[in-house]
């Protein structure tokens, strides 16, 4: 078993008439929140500024800190390790429509989150704690 480097992962949660934007891969059963990897030395605001262009061909503002969580999980015997940093975002399109062919985006009830599979499990429950609430939260290493 080999283990990954840290991962810095910038996510945004977009929300729209009661909805939330997520995303996923074509090829897993499983959603995400749109963003993601911050470049060695690149600002994490930065970073979701451009994955959000480059995901959706969306304008983003940041509107917040929504919270972090770190996350580790074992897959094909590496451990991978991130930091999610989690931003309240604001996009101007209103039917957003993916760039790249590997991912779909799709809006979903916030009153159905619970019941759907998104990852890091730990970020969809600390979304769910917090609900309309502004404070942020940390939630560290799968604990």
């Amino acid at each position: 078993m080999s283990a990954a480097s840290t991962a810095i992962i910038a996510r945004a949660v977009i929300r729209r008439n009661g909805h939330v934007l997520l995303a996923r891969q074509r090829t897993k059963s499983w959603s995400f929140l749109p963003g993601g990897h911050v470049e060695a030395g690149e600002r994490v605001e930065v970073a979701l500024i451009r994955e959000i262009a480059e995901e959706l061909g969306a304008e983003a503002k940041i509107a917040g800190f929504v919270g972090a969580v770190e996350h580790g999980y074992l897959e094909d015997g590496t451990i991978h390790h991130e930091l999610n940093l989690v931003f309240e975002v604001v996009i101007a399109d209103t039917e957003p429509v993916s760039q790249e062919d590997h991912l779909e985006f799709h809006w979903l009830p916030v009153d159905q989150l619970a019941d759907i599979d998104v990852r890091p499990k730990t970020l969809k429950n600390a979304l769910l704690a917090a609900g309309e609430g502004r404070t942020p939260f940390w939630h560290g290493w799968n604990g």
